[in-house]
């Protein structure tokens, strides 16, 4: 009897499965069902969601765009859909919600974001697109995560959040954890924020070569001129991204302060792309165009698109 019991279970539930599949054949269909859910037919909604699952990529696509023009009414069933046990459903679940923009679905995006799923970055996403306040001190500790997806996709909601992060990013700038201090400098830099200043000031002497040329970037646009002599200094760094982006941030700062060493170090340095963006800052400061020995050793214009 348990036996039969549980086949009519299962069978029962492969029929609803392939009918709900089999009410979106065509894009067509999905424009029907986008209306209804839009107007909030909860049936409509559970049918697109079914559609997620389609082996057409056309109509996968279709139906979560569909989704995310329903809007609110299709926020209940997202949620839950976040518990599905399929990653592509939780992935297409929390990318809805993240596009919705439905504060119900920070608490449990924030839940998310603390399992061990190979999916995180998607959490992370979604919490910047809702500008999520609460997220920021779970999303600046992702940052020391080694996962590349996650810390980028962290630094770019901390990014989206912006200025109610940045007294935790100025903070993470003294993290035991050099990926956290490069990614946080990178954010706080996008965010343009002069509060910074001094602590991106001090990282140019990290003993991590990536944090330190995160932080000379970060100067382009959230230092000022108390920022110029130390990137003068970093362009003596020992590693060639310092470098180069001390020269960008100089540039960027229109620091005719600059011009001499700038051109010291265009005329001396070993590496050719060093000597290239330093060509590209002067140009920035001075309005004109420097020639500068390329890996060839000719004399040459920085590359421009536009020239």
């Amino acid at each position: 009897m348990k036996r039969l019991l549980t086949a009519f279970i299962v069978s029962t539930a492969l029929v609803m499965l392939v009918s709900g599949c089999a009410a979106i054949r065509t894009t067509a269909d999905v424009e029907k069902y986008k209306v209804k859910a839009a107007a909030g037919d909860d049936k409509s909604v559970e049918t697109l969601l079914g559609a997620f699952g389609s082996r057409d990529a056309g109509i996968r696509n279709a139906a979560y765009s569909a989704v995310i023009a329903a809007g609110e009414p299709a926020v209940p069933r997202l949620l839950v859909m976040l518990d599905d046990e399929k990653p592509d459903m939780r992935e297409y679940a929390a990318g809805a919600l993240g596009n919705i923009g439905d504060k119900r679905a920070v608490a449990p995006l924030l839940a998310k974001l603390d399992g061990e799923t190979e999916r995180r970055y998607v959490y992370a996403w979604a919490l910047g697109q809702l500008r999520a306040t609460e997220a920021i001190e779970k999303l600046i500790r992702s940052l020391a995560i080694k996962n590349d997806a996650l810390q980028k996709e962290s630094t770019r909601a901390l990014i989206k959040i912006a200025e109610p992060a940045v007294p935790e990013l100025i903070f993470a700038l003294d993290n035991a954890e050099p990926d956290v201090r490069k990614y946080a400098a990178r954010a706080l830099g996008i965010i343009e924020d002069k509060a910074a200043e001094g602590k991106l000031i001090k990282l140019l002497g990290d003993d991590k070569r990536e944090v330190a040329a995160a932080a000379a970037l970060a100067l382009g646009t959230a230092g000022t001129k108390d920022a110029v002599r130390p990137l003068i200094n970093a362009l003596n760094a020992p590693d060639m991204n310092t470098k180069i982006n001390a020269s960008i941030a100089l540039g960027q700062l229109n620091a005719k302060d600059a011009v001499d060493p700038l051109t010291d170090i265009m005329e001396k340095d070993g590496d050719p792309y060093v000597r290239q963006w330093c060509a590209r800052a002067l140009e920035n400061i001075t309005g004109n165009r420097y020639k500068y020995r390329d890996e060839h050793d000719a004399m040459v214009f920085p590359y421009n698109l536009y020239r």
